[in-house]
């Protein structure tokens, strides 16, 4: 362990900005503050410079010549990128942080605090990392001068870090953390750019029941950069986990994934449970899912069956970035709304009609049987197929022929009773004249009409006339003398 002590001299004002350098200070092709023989400090902008001890000192007060600037803003909080840079000359890999006793000062490499052993920056052989600065006087006065800020440099060689997986894949070094709780750390080294380097988790513990485990095993990583480094941790993953609920699938557990150094362009991971495990969870293997939870946004991965290992089930999830990732099971989700009677009164043997809607709110088709009862009894049952986010109308008719009350329910639930009434008719003989009253009402005036084989008065006139000349010639017959 090399550690090396560097003052910060920051002025405190009540008003006025901090001035930004005009130019950057020489880096390594220069002096440089020498930590041990492998690790090096350089200024990298004007609010650093090298004392007459060749010791790094960065000077944010008004008296540093090199800026123009009355220091840093009182209630503020002020962050200057890339302030100096840390070189690893060694022939493996150095871990670097820094550690101080201010609450207002906080060092950083790409954004991420580098102040605990466990917090670090990784840095390959021959390569460097700018630090940024971040001062903050809103919790009120600071103390002008931070003198024991201290640069640990921990440069490792394999004998000397027991607690390190050292691998070396198609000639690339990569260092896994040793197995500790929930998470685990990953660094690559002299990788090639974009070819995927492998990492082995050694099993990382995402859920567990009856003694089985499903388990996070590793992941494969392209990056455009020689050298990375990736966290693994195991969490409860509250905010993306329910989000997952709201989505239809049940969550079994949650991985965070965040880049330490370096671009990661896109991962496969790897997951294993022993058969055992599905069993507990009562889950089917392939209805396993992998969600991302990325800037409050839930989107599903791509998930492959890849067969079995060691007695265990393994599948991947490809991503194209990291961030949060739930392992869930797609399930149907199914629940019965909307039972309603289509009338409440009924004539022996007619039937009402039962209907019901089955609402699937997962995100696996599945199948329900509705129920319904009459006075307890079952009186039918269906069987319907839903699609996930999709409903489906089911309609029971129900017939009885005795008449009375009867209660109906769906799946156990009452929602309504239906009236069986015999139908209301008169027993009292109509008279004749009521029934001719009603005839004359129900029936409208018409002309009379003629019957067919009957006379009429010109037909009666000409039979008469006809009689008429039959009994005048008789008559004149019987007078005229016969010869």
């Amino acid at each position: 362990m090399n550690r090396r002590t560097l003052t910060l001299a920051i002025a405190f004002v009540v008003a006025g900005t901090l001035a930004f350098p005009s130019a950057a200070a020489p880096l390594f092709d220069g002096p440089t503050d020498q930590l041990g023989s492998d690790v090096e400090l350089a200024p990298s902008s004007d609010y650093a410079y090298l004392d007459g001890d060749d010791e790094l000192v960065v000077d944010l007060s008004p008296s540093n010549p090199a800026i123009d600037g009355e220091g840093v803003n009182a209630d503020g909080r002020t962050t200057i990128g890339d302030v100096f840079r840390v070189r690893y000359n060694g022939s493996r890999y150095a871990d670097v942080w820094l550690t101080h006793g201010s609450d207002a000062v906080t060092f950083a490499v790409d954004g991420q605090p580098i102040e605990s052993p466990e917090n670090n920056v990784t840095l390959a052989p021959n390569e460097s990392a700018a630090i940024s600065l971040t001062v903050d006087t809103t919790g009120g006065a600071v103390d002008g001068l931070v003198d024991d800020i201290t640069i640990h440099a921990r440069v490792a060689e394999p004998e000397e870090q027991a607690e390190e997986n050292d691998d070396e894949i198609d000639g690339v070094s990569t260092l896994s953390s040793a197995p500790s709780g929930d998470s685990r750390k990953f660094t690559s080294l002299s990788a090639e750019p974009g070819k995927p380097v492998n990492f082995d988790t050694s099993r990382l513990p995402l859920d567990r029941v009856d003694g089985e485990a499903l388990t996070f095993d590793g992941l494969s990583v392209t990056s455009s950069d020689r050298t990375f480094s990736v966290i693994a941790e195991a969490t409860e993953a509250g905010e993306a986990q329910s989000s997952v609920v709201d989505d239809g699938a049940d969550p079994l557990g949650a991985v965070r994934m965040t880049v330490r150094s370096g671009n990661v362009s896109n991962a496969t991971m790897r997951f294993s449970a022993p058969p055992s495990y599905f069993r507990a969870r009562n889950v089917d293997p392939a209805n396993l899912a992998v969600y991302r939870h990325s800037d409050g946004e839930l989107s599903r991965v791509p998930v492959t069956a890849t067969g079995e290992r060691d007695g265990r089930l393994t599948f991947e999830a490809v991503t194209p970035g990291f961030s949060t990732f739930i392992v869930a099971v797609d399930r149907p989700r199914l629940s019965v709304t909307d039972a309603s009677l289509d009338t409440n009164a009924v004539a022996p043997g007619e039937p009402a009609t039962v209907s019901a809607a089955v609402v699937n709110d997962g995100t696996l088709a599945g199948e329900r049987t509705v129920r319904v009862t009459v006075d307890g009894t079952v009186a039918a049952e269906r069987t319907v197929a839903v699609p996930p986010g999709e409903r489906e109308t089911v309609s029971v008719p129900i017939v009885r022929n005795e008449t009375g009350e009867y209660a109906v329910a769906v799946d156990g639930s009452e929602i309504g009773t239906v009236r069986v009434v015999a139908e209301e008719r008169s027993t009292a003989v109509p008279s004749e004249t009521a029934t001719a009253s009603a005839a004359s009402t129900a029936q409208p005036t018409q002309s009379p009409v003629g019957e067919a084989s009957g006379f009429g008065l010109r037909a009666l006139a000409g039979l008469v006339g006809l009689l008429v000349i039959v009994a005048a010639t008789l008559l004149l017959a019987r007078r005229t003398p016969q010869p």
